[in-house]
């Protein structure tokens, strides 16, 4: 089964019995993976549906969460999942893992020791990704990047590209009042 449409409503029962609203965000971004509406995912799309809601888990994380889960998992898995508590990692916590990496303690990385960084330690990562990933963090003369302003860079969320109906729809009722014509009714 699909997200349920219900389940995209904003209000819903106390979640002490169970029962709450999923977030619009949660379902919209379960339905772009789900794309047939089966109601199930395999556990790959799971991962990049965790990762676009801001989980930050490794791949040890998502292969341990996932390993009691059928594949394909269903959507109440999901919802289950990310009902889970989720402490992520913080800014701070990524500014003392590049720490260990300023060996001249200035609070900079060169821009190219970090490319190696991320391409060869831990979850290598293509060095294509990297460099995208990596294109607007600004460097100083010397090529190196501030440690917090790089923290800061990679722990903004990406903006969803999920529209918000309420806003929509508020908004088109605005132009069509201002522009004479008549207002639709609310879906």
């Amino acid at each position: 089964m699909a997200a349920p449409e219900a389940a995209t409503a904003a209000a819903a029962a106390s979640p002490a019995a169970g029962n709450f609203a999923v977030p619009l965000e949660w379902s919209s971004t379960w339905n772009l993976f789900d794309e047939r509406h089966t109601g199930s995912v395999s556990h790959i799309d799971l991962k990049h549906i965790l990762r676009s809601l801001g989980r930050r888990y490794t791949e040890a994380e998502l292969n341990d969460l996932l390993r009691p889960l059928p594949n394909p998992a269903s959507y109440d898995a999901f919802i289950k999942l990310m009902q889970q508590p989720y402490t992520g990692p913080t800014e701070e916590d990524l500014v003392t893992a590049l720490r260990a990496f300023d060996v001249g303690d200035s609070g900079r990385l060169k821009l190219s020791e970090l490319i190696t960084l991320l391409t060869t330690l831990g979850e290598k990562m293509p060095e294509a990704d990297v460099r995208q990933l990596l294109a607007e963090v600004p460097t100083d003369e010397k090529g190196r990047v501030r440690i917090d302003e790089l923290a800061a860079y990679l722990c903004t969320p990406v903006p969803t590209t999920t529209p918000d109906i309420i806003e929509l729809q508020r908004q088109l009722g605005q132009a069509q009042s201002t522009a004479g014509a008549p207002v639709t009714k609310s879906i």
